[in-house]
């Protein structure tokens, strides 16, 4: 049989078409958030940024399974833990990280240490909701004002797991109070680093005393002077995946950045695990991680798109996709409790 080369070349220019489109949804419920992406975070330089950072940080990680060397310091690790009961117990804690290794490695452990003593010890799945420590879904809206929603889920979870007290925190003062400096808007979006540093210099208030409205894409004015504050928080980032999940098993949350491309949109219904397939980037958005599954090789992660989206308003993306948990995007809060 003879084929005409012309005639094959476009049958396989239209054949790809066709796959990209179908990953492509078409119009409809969810066209209101795929338009109020955040534009800061979906910047080209923003893109290719977290890209790098999630994919290096992965490798990484994956890197350390396989370094005999350091699975070696891991196994001292388990050793130790084997037959001090304790030492499970402090792990939770950046200072009983530090504890650990000084005890099984000496006075000068240093911090490849203290990540063999993370990765011995950490579970392999961790779900912060089962510990009541992640609040309700929320609904951003036509607002890009996902960083404000994200960062406010991560404050609260910090509240939850540290005090038990659950506090709804006025996303309309993070983004329309302190992020106004920053040049925060529902046309533009906002940055992950500076709503943390923001958060940690200012403290936040409660939803009750500045409440949401912007759901329609029209900015609010700052009203929160009569509001009083709660302190307390500082930020903090992390340089590794078993940064990010220890703090995530102490505090209940961090914060976090990636690309949404076309097919995200309507992903993740039925706990369904995200890969992405599209090459279509529709802009960038901010979200809550809240847990890990080592054998999904995926991050748990609380959107802000109403509890309809997704499995419940949660989804599941896997490790180094679309720059999620870049170093630069991704940051957590602790609680001295002022």
């Amino acid at each position: 049989m003879i084929f005409n080369a012309g005639f094959v070349l476009a049958a396989l220019i239209a054949l790809s078409g066709a796959v990209e489109s179908a990953s492509v949804p078409s119009p409809g419920k969810w066209d209101q958030y795929r338009n109020s992406l955040d534009k800061v975070i979906g910047s080209s330089a923003n893109t290719a940024k977290m890209a790098a950072d999630a994919s290096n940080l992965y490798k990484g990680y994956l890197a350390q399974k396989k370094d005999a060397t350091f699975q070696g310091l891991v196994k001292q690790v388990k050793t130790y833990s084997n037959s001090n009961k304790n030492a499970a117990k402090v792990v939770l804690t950046t200072k009983g990280v530090s504890s650990i290794a000084t005890q099984v490695f000496g006075s000068n452990a240093s911090d490849v240490h203290s990540e063999a003593v993370l990765a011995a010890l950490l579970p392999t799945s961790w779900d912060s909701r089962t510990k009541n420590w992640v609040s309700s879904i929320k609904d951003q809206g036509q607002c890009g004002s996902c960083v404000a929603f994200s960062s406010a889920a991560t404050v609260e979870s910090t509240f939850l797991s540290q005090t038990g007290n659950s506090i709804e925190v006025s996303t309309a003062d993070l983004f329309f109070c302190l992020g106004s400096g920053d040049g925060a808007s529902c046309n533009t979006g906002w940055e992950t680093g500076e709503a943390a540093n923001d958060i940690a210099q200012n403290g936040v208030v409660s939803a009750d005393c500045f409440p949401y409205t912007a759901g329609d894409g029209q900015d609010q004015q700052c009203d929160d002077s009569d509001c009083p504050r709660t302190g307390g928080l500082s930020d903090t980032s992390f340089s590794s995946v078993n940064q990010i999940k220890q703090h995530i098993m102490t505090y209940g949350a961090v914060v976090t950045a990636f690309t949404v491309y076309a097919d995200f949109m309507n992903c993740c219904s039925n706990n369904q695990i995200y890969s992405k397939h599209s090459s279509q980037v529709e802009g960038g958005h901010a979200v809550s991680i809240v847990g890990w599954n080592d054998s999904k090789k995926a991050w748990l992660c609380k959107n802000s798109w109403t509890d309809s989206w997704g499995t419940d308003g949660f989804f599941w993306i896997k490790y180094g996709q679309c720059g999620i948990g870049s170093t630069s995007e991704t940051y957590g809060f602790t609680y001295s409790g002022n």
